[in-house]
């Protein structure tokens, strides 16, 4: 392989192995995530939602984010909650600097 054909496998790896992005679910297998709110929204939602139970959550992941020009929309996933493996989604409004507008159980 030339060296520029390794550049160019390097360079293509790089922007289509972070579309690829999944995530492990509680039974182990994969699924596809969607990610596209800042940072600051997704950690606050996170933030948010581990707040509702005390901070005693197992653990809080995204399980997918949309951005909008006015608020996104996150979905969060607090696993281990109410003293047990039980896992409960919500959804989470908030502006793209990370100021929550509206937080919801949704299952």
């Amino acid at each position: 392989m030339n060296e520029l054909t390794k550049i160019t496998t390097a360079a293509l790896a790089a922007l289509i192995l972070p579309a690829c992005a999944t995530n492990e679910t509680m039974s182990g297998s994969s699924v596809a995530m969607s990610r596209q709110a800042s940072g600051a929204a997704e950690s606050a939602c996170m933030s948010a939602v581990n707040s509702n139970y005390g901070g005693k959550v197992r653990e809080v992941r995204v399980a997918s984010s949309e951005l909008s020009e006015a608020n996104s929309s996150v979905m969060v996933d607090a696993v281990g909650v109410r003293g047990g493996p039980t896992t409960e989604r919500w959804r989470c409004l908030v502006s793209n600097d990370g100021n929550v507008e509206e937080l919801s159980v949704v299952q």
